[in-house]
């Protein structure tokens, strides 16, 4: 009789394959519930090792970063600098934009300025911040004429994060990825100001040429294309800043201004000028002798001055971050004067390249400046 042996079967195997299946199938149903409920949990592991180990799975609520603007110091072309830099920032890293109600109403009287992609209002800005379920984190940065290039790594403004601006944010490198938006969405005119200041444009028409031209004024670029189009002129636009730089000794010379006007006239045969300026009686005087030169009425505000510059093709600009920006709405040719002292660390911080073209043109007359 040959007597069978029982086999031994490796029951440690089995157990310690149950035991992995088990924690398996755990594992698998906390992270349905998390993705459910998106909060901390907490519980117990038992294992043969470690008894009573506490172990945490974090399940982070995707709070996205928000760029803010609470305050905004000194006139309209700063104000624009702030915004603009704000809204680079936000769409860089894809955070939500916040303004302060006052900001908007502020900006609302002159421009479209939709900003429908990233802006949130105060209600669902006060719920994120009094969320105490979520940890935000609170960041201010305040500088002078300054590039950040640090703001342009990935997360540097990162999920959780309020980043606050303040101070004066004048480089246009932290919003140049987004000009089409900006000359053509935000900073564009509403209806009730391009009916206002059109009638500037329309009126020299009927003096200089009799004629009335039946534009559309159905919108900012739409009216803006009609008078590059016309064959009767090409736009130039002048701002002349005065005011607080004639103390500072700041302000352009007269002699730069001629000479940018002489160059246009020699560019386009056809030039007529538009000006704008916060001393527009020194303005008629300077232009006195000269045809084809219109000063924006007294009536026009220092808005309706802005986007009267930014209808024209091309600019000459003075010091000074108003006529910075009449220029960059233009988005034409600049002449610039390139002896202001911008304030920012470095010029090409502040000046984009297209603010330069050829010719000779000395903002002062002892200055050994030359724009080439």
């Amino acid at each position: 009789m040959v007597l069978l042996q029982k086999r031994k079967f490796p029951s440690t195997i089995y157990y310690r394959l149950g035991i992995l299946c088990i924690i398996a199938i755990a594992i698998a149903v906390t992270m349905h519930i998390q993705t459910q409920n998106p909060f901390t949990y907490s519980f117990l592991v038992n294992s043969k090792n470690q008894s009573n180990l506490t172990q945490s799975i974090r399940q982070t609520r995707n709070t996205a970063c928000i760029v803010y603007l609470e305050h905004i110091s000194g006139r309209l072309g700063n104000k624009l600098f702030m915004l603009a830099s704000a809204y680079g920032l936000a769409r860089l890293h894809s955070c939500h934009l916040y303004l302060t109600p006052a900001i908007i109403n502020e900006m609302t009287l002159v421009f479209i300025f939709d900003l429908s992609p990233v802006l949130i209002s105060t209600n669902m800005f006060n719920s994120i911040i009094n969320n105490t379920a979520t940890p935000i984190t609170r960041t201010m940065k305040s500088v002078v004429c300054q590039y950040i290039p640090e703001l342009k790594r990935p997360n540097a403004i990162s999920l959780g994060h309020i980043f606050e601006l303040r101070g004066y944010w004048q480089s246009y490198l932290h919003f140049h990825k987004h000009s089409y938006e900006l000359q053509n969405r935000i900073f564009v005119a509403k209806q009730l100001v391009i009916e206002k200041v059109s009638k500037l444009f329309i009126n020299i028409y009927e003096q200089q040429y009799k004629f009335k031209p039946q534009f559309s004024l159905n919108n900012h670029q739409l009216f803006k294309k009609q008078l590059s189009e016309s064959k009767w002129t090409t736009w130039i636009g002048i701002h002349v800043r005065r005011s607080d730089f004639v103390h500072l000794n700041f302000s352009s010379s007269e002699q730069y201004l001629y000479f940018a006007v002489k160059y246009y006239r020699k560019r386009y045969p056809n030039a007529s000028f538009i000006v704008a300026s916060d001393d527009k009686r020194y303005c008629k005087n300077l232009f006195r002798n000269q045809t084809n030169v219109f000063i924006t009425p007294e009536s026009f505000s220092e808005g309706d001055d802005l986007i009267a510059l930014s209808f024209c093709q091309h600019s000459i600009i003075t010091g000074g971050t108003f006529g910075w920006w009449a220029a960059y709405l233009a988005n034409g040719y600049v002449i610039h004067d390139k002896v202001y002292p911008s304030g920012c660390v470095r010029r090409e911080h502040y000046y984009p390249p297209w603010f330069l073209i050829d010719g000779y043109v000395r903002a002062y007359q002892n200055s050994a400046n030359i724009l080439r």
